[in-house]
C-alpha cells in the first residue's frame, strides 16, 4: 500500500516539474516576443486597445495586440517583433493598421503601404499580414504590401512570399501564390492573385539600401561596430542615382560591390551583439 502511495507521490512529483519546465519555456518565448516602436519620424499615433483617443507615438513604446497604428503625412514608424530589432516593419506615411498578435496573423493592414524586413522568424513559425484583398505569409525574407481597401499589391525584394486570397465572406482561399524576389502581384477584393510582373531593375538595390540602414541603425542603437568592416566604409556614400545601379562596362561600381558586401555581410552584426 505504501509502495503505490509513493509511486502515485512520485508519478505526481513528475508531472509538476514537467509542467514547470513547460511553463518557464512558454514564459521565455513569450518574452522574446515582445513588440516595440524601434523608430519613429513624423506625425505617428497609438490608439490602444478598447481606447477612443490616440497617444503619441514615441520611441521605445510597448505594442500590445488590438493597437491601432495610424500615421500622418510624410510619417512613418518601425515597430520590432522581438528585443533585438531582427524582425521588423516600417509603416509608411498615410497608413492604418492593427496589431493582431492572435496566434496566426501578425498584423492587419488596413490601408496604405508597409515594408517587412524579417531576418530571424522562429523555425516552425509564419509571419502573416491580413489585407483588405490578399493574405501574406513569409518566413525570412524582405517584401513589401500596398493597399488602398480595394486592391492589394504585394512586392518582394528578398528571397520569396506567398499569397492567399480571401473570399466574401471573409473565409481565407486554400490555394496558395508564390511571389519571387524581383516580382510582384496585384490582387483586387475577393479574385484570385494576378499575375506575376517584374519589379522595376532599381527595387532590390533600394531595398538593399533599407536594410543596410536597418543594421547601422541597430548598432548605433547598442554602441557596437562589426567586426572586420572599416568604419570609413560603413560612412561610405551609395549613390544609384535616381536609385539606379551604375555600371562601367560590364563591371559594378565600387559602391555597387560595397553595398553587395556589406548586404551579404550584415555588418557580421549578428555575431558580434550575442
Amino acid at each position: 500500500m505504501n509502495e503505490n502511495k509513493n509511486k502515485s507521490v512520485v508519478i505526481k512529483a513528475i508531472v509538476l516539474l514537467v509542467a514547470i519546465i513547460l511553463f518557464s519555456r512558454t514564459a521565455v518565448f513569450a518574452a522574446d516576443e515582445v513588440v516595440s516602436v524601434f523608430s519613429v519620424t513624423g506625425d505617428v499615433k497609438v490608439v490602444p486597445k478598447g481606447a477612443n483617443r490616440g497617444t503619441k507615438c514615441e520611441k521605445g513604446m510597448i505594442l500590445h495586440a488590438g493597437d491601432w497604428i495610424k500615421t500622418g503625412r510624410d510619417a512613418s514608424v518601425t515597430i520590432a517583433f522581438d528585443k533585438v530589432a531582427d524582425n521588423v516593419i516600417t509603416i509608411e506615411e498615410k497608413s492604418l493598421i492593427v496589431l493582431r498578435l492572435d496566434g496566426y496573423f501578425k498584423v492587419q493592414l488596413l490601408r496604405g503601404e508597409i515594408l517587412a524586413i524579417l531576418e530571424n522568424v522562429t523555425r516552425g513559425e509564419k509571419f502573416r499580414v491580413l489585407t483588405p484583398s490578399v493574405v501574406t505569409e513569409s518566413l525570412n525574407s524582405g517584401w513589401g504590401a500596398k493597399s488602398d481597401g480595394a486592391y492589394t499589391n504585394v512586392v518582394v525584394f528578398d528571397n520569396k512570399v506567398f499569397v492567399c486570397g480571401i473570399k466574401p465572406e471573409g473565409e481565407i482561399e486554400d490555394k496558395k501564390y508564390w511571389i519571387e524576389e524581383g516580382q510582384k502581384r496585384k490582387t483586387l477584393t475577393f479574385e484570385d492573385p494576378g499575375e506575376l510582373e517584374s519589379l522595376p531593375e532599381n527595387a532590390v538595390p533600394w531595398f538593399k539600401e533599407q536594410v543596410m540602414s536597418h543594421h547601422l541603425a541597430k548598432m548605433e542603437e547598442e554602441e557596437a561596430l562589426a567586426q572586420d568592416v572599416d568604419i570609413e566604409l560603413l560612412g561610405a556614400e551609395i549613390d544609384y542615382g535616381n536609385r539606379g545601379m551604375e555600371k562601367k562596362g560590364d563591371k559594378k561600381s565600387n559602391k555597387t560591390d560595397l553595398l553587395e558586401y556589406l548586404y551579404k555581410q550584415r555588418l557580421k552584426y549578428k555575431s558580434n551583439r550575442r
